[in-house]
């Protein structure tokens, strides 16, 4: 037991019912002859029968008798009804503990990466009672236990997420009590290879990148880490605080009216920000934020912001992009930067899907390319249809690209995997697998694909009013029958 107080229990009976006392006496380990520790008062302690006696014993008492180190105490019950008196109880034992460790010592973490353990060893305080497990927080993540030797020594493994890390290591007695905390701050470098699609905070997860100043959000770009099952962290942080580097003084509004896609655009390994603007003051441009590879806030001044400037994705007929979204390498460049694909068009001209290919720098798009494919009602509305993609490994690390394809007024939802373009026909091919009927249909959603669960097939998480957000994961893909879906729901609570 811990250093605080202890309660027992004991469930006391008598075959006549009624009300009885429960005398409860606690005494050290092994005198059950001598003095009591502490005893109860059957007259003032009384349950009816059948019931459950509780009896607490004050910090104060065990403290005082233990005198300091760990003591083993015996207790036992009986009952009585005032008139004749039970027998004793079998003896119970526990030990209580009022120890507190010292302060552990933290060996300075040698080389580390983000996204890769770490592993961190832990020594005992210099005096004092030896620690028998240490608790540990790495920056604002979940607080861990790691059992300690004979010695009070151990090794804590942990996994950065930032590029800047605090680890805080508490020491913690047999009984609980926690002791001395040391907290050290140990920086780490960016992974060398490609973080996966989504995976904004390094930890090989994808993650929800959502605007706000929409479905319940305040206004921002708002990150909800993934947990590899298809759950997001709830309490978003705003990576979008310092405004978009279009204004003297950044703001999260900047972001206002904006939509945004996570996606190795400048050509790293860290999943960068492609942010774009469908009307407003800046319609049809925006602009790539390079990312941090960790989670934190983006920093959109010159050296890692690329901007893209209004009209800069213009078809033939000067309309811009109603929506974009990451195409990879599906035109086979092979820049190392992605296209893009989108929907662009107007009510005369009719609508297409366009294919953006990208060029030999981040920001750097050729001419539009109207792709000869239809929707998946076998009609060219594209205008009706909202598509969002994810990058799916494939061998020798490269990828492919697969994009969700939803009609809000009928809730059809289709997905076209292995997406492959050529520039200069417009042919495009792809696997088609209709996921879906009825889906969410005409409800208000912004949809992000990724691999929620990594086990290899697309998901799609929803946003949508009040923070509710969705992942819709699927299984069975079939080309000629719909998929079946998993849901979790949770909402997020944005400050």
């Amino acid at each position: 037991m811990g250093d605080g107080d202890v309660t027992l229990y004991a469930k006391v009976s008598d075959p006549d019912g009624g009300t009885l006392g429960a005398d409860f006496r606690l005494s050290p380990h092994g005198s059950e002859s001598g003095d009591a520790t502490a005893e109860s008062d059957p007259a003032k302690l009384t349950v009816q029968s059948g019931d459950s006696a509780v009896y607490v014993i004050p910090k104060a008492t065990l403290e005082s008798a233990a005198g300091g180190s760990v003591t083993e105490f015996d207790w036992k019950v009986r009952a009585t009804d005032l008139h004749r008196t039970g027998d004793w109880s079998t003896v119970c034992h526990f030990s209580f503990d009022p120890t507190r460790p010292g302060t552990p010592v933290i060996a300075p973490p040698g080389a580390s990466t983000v996204g890769r353990p770490l592993s961190v060893a832990v020594t005992a305080p210099s005096g004092g009672t030896v620690p028998s497990s240490y608790r540990y927080q790495l920056d604002a993540g979940a607080p861990a236990t790691v059992t300690a030797d004979a010695s009070g020594n151990a090794t804590i493994t942990v996994t950065p997420t930032s590029r800047t890390n605090t680890l805080s290591v508490t020491s913690m007695s047999a009984g609980g009590n926690f002791g001395g905390t040391t907290t050290i701050a140990f920086d780490s470098t960016a992974p060398t290879t490609g973080q996966a699609d989504g995976d904004l905070t390094g930890d090989g997860i994808p993650d929800l990148l959502t605007v706000g100043a929409r479905n319940g959000l305040p206004s921002g770009l708002w990150l909800a880490p993934g947990t590899g099952d298809g759950h997001v962290g709830t309490a978003p942080r705003d990576i979008g605080v310092n405004g978009n580097g279009f204004n003297t003084v950044g703001s999260p509004s900047d972001f206002d009216g904006s939509d945004v896609v996570a996606g190795r655009f400048t050509g790293g390994t860290e999943q960068d920000v492609l942010v774009y603007y469908p009307g407003g003051n800046d319609a049809g441009g925006g602009e790539i934020v390079k990312g941090n590879g960790d989670g934190s806030p983006l920093n959109p001044v010159s050296g890692t912001a690329v901007g893209i400037p209004a009209g800069a994705f213009q078809d033939i007929n000067g309309d811009n992009p109603v929506q974009l979204a990451d195409a990879g390498n599906t035109s086979g460049g092979n820049t190392g930067f992605p296209d893009l694909v989108g929907v662009s068009g107007d009510s005369v001209n009719g609508y297409a899907l366009d294919l953006y290919p990208s060029g030999a720098g981040a920001g750097v798009y050729q001419f539009p390319v109207a792709l000869n494919a239809h929707t998946p009602d076998g009609t060219a509305d594209w205008n009706n249809w909202t598509v969002a993609t994810t990058q799916l490994p494939t061998t020798g690390g490269a990828s492919s690209t697969a994009m969700f394809l939803w009609k809000k007024s009928t809730g059809e939802l289709d997905l076209w995997k292995n997406l492959a373009a050529d520039p200069n026909t417009g042919n495009l091919t792809y696997t088609a697998y209709p996921v879906a009927t009825g889906w969410n249909t005409g409800a208000a959603l912004d949809l992000q694909a990724a691999d929620a669960n990594s086990d290899g097939v697309p998901d799609l998480w929803t946003v949508s009013a009040g923070g509710t957000v969705t992942a819709n994961l699927f299984t069975d893909l079939s080309t000629t029958a719909p998929a079946t879906v998993t849901r979790v729901t949770e909402a997020l609570t944005a400050n």
